[in-house]
């Protein structure tokens, strides 16, 4: 196969991001709890490992954190580097990350509200300024005209990191009970496009993998919130969700515990770095 196929293979849609930023603006506190926890701490010192084990986190670099959520990447780089730009699609994440970095007294740090997917690197002056360019679990890299544009931003490397093996046990089992099928496997072609579109376009990516299990806890009010955005977002309808949105309020009731509704996943990550 050719660029050109896994280019259109690769196709995303970037209309919708207003209702992708409503969706991370409501996991934004989540997400900046699960920052502190312990498999969210091992999982970030063991790419702190990698990176500086291939001497990217010089004290006179630059890093742009694609994705940065409440900047708990960004935070651990400004440690170690001479400034750190954080971005993100949702507001409440980006104010987490800058009361964090205020918190810290992090004042080697930026971090701005902006979509990767259609944002202007010309009209950044972005174009070849950073020294590395990372993206952790970032679902703005879903072109191959976002991932390319890593390349572009950066003098130095890259960083992405994507699931390619994922079980969220509830939210499965919930895809059956609503539609009456198997939710449709979404893990592992970005890994996919993503390696053979770096190859094909001269880079050489080095791949390796990560197994990881963690479980969420939720309000069984925000878990219905959350699970019927999920579900609209995993089967791309623009139908009414209103009266699926019951049928998950009533399932989640019924396994709900003490109010809270949990969540076991299992997953493989994959992390890609390669140079420029």
């Amino acid at each position: 196969m050719e660029l050109k196929d896994f280019e259109n293979l690769w196709r995303s849609n970037i209309a919708d991001l207003e209702e992708t930023q409503k969706f991370w603006d409501m996991r934004a506190d989540e997400f900046n709890s699960y920052s502190r926890n312990n498999e969210g701490e091992t999982r970030r010192q063991q790419i702190l490992d990698l990176l500086t084990a291939k001497g990217i986190l010089r004290n006179d670099a630059e890093i742009l954190d694609i994705g940065c959520g409440p900047g708990k990447y960004a935070l651990e780089f400004a440690k170690k580097v001479k400034t750190v730009v954080g971005i993100d699609i949702s507001p409440r994440m980006i104010q987490y990350a800058q009361d964090n970095a205020q918190r810290q007294n992090a004042a080697n740090t930026v971090f701005e509200l902006s979509a990767w997917e259609s944002l202007n690197l010309d009209e950044c002056g972005w174009n070849k300024k950073f020294d590395l360019v990372f993206a952790s679990v970032c679902p703005g890299i879903s072109s191959s005209e976002s991932l390319l544009k890593l390349c572009r931003a950066s003098k130095g490397a890259c960083f992405i990191s994507s699931f390619v093996e994922r079980s969220d046990e509830l939210r499965d089992e919930l895809h059956r009970v609503i539609f009456g099928r198997d939710p449709e496997q979404r893990w592992g072609k970005n890994i996919y496009y993503a390696i053979n579109i770096l190859w094909l376009s001269g880079y050489y990516p080095e791949i390796s993998y990560r197994d990881a299990e963690f479980e969420h806890a939720w309000p069984l009010e925000k878990a219905v919130e959350l699970y019927s955005s999920q579900l609209k977002r995993m089967t791309k309808s623009n139908a009414d969700m209103s009266g699926i949105e019951a049928k998950i309020a009533e399932y989640l009731g019924k396994v709900a515990e003490n109010g809270l509704v949990y969540e076991k996943v299992k997953s493989k990550i994959a992390w890609l770095y390669w140079c420029v």
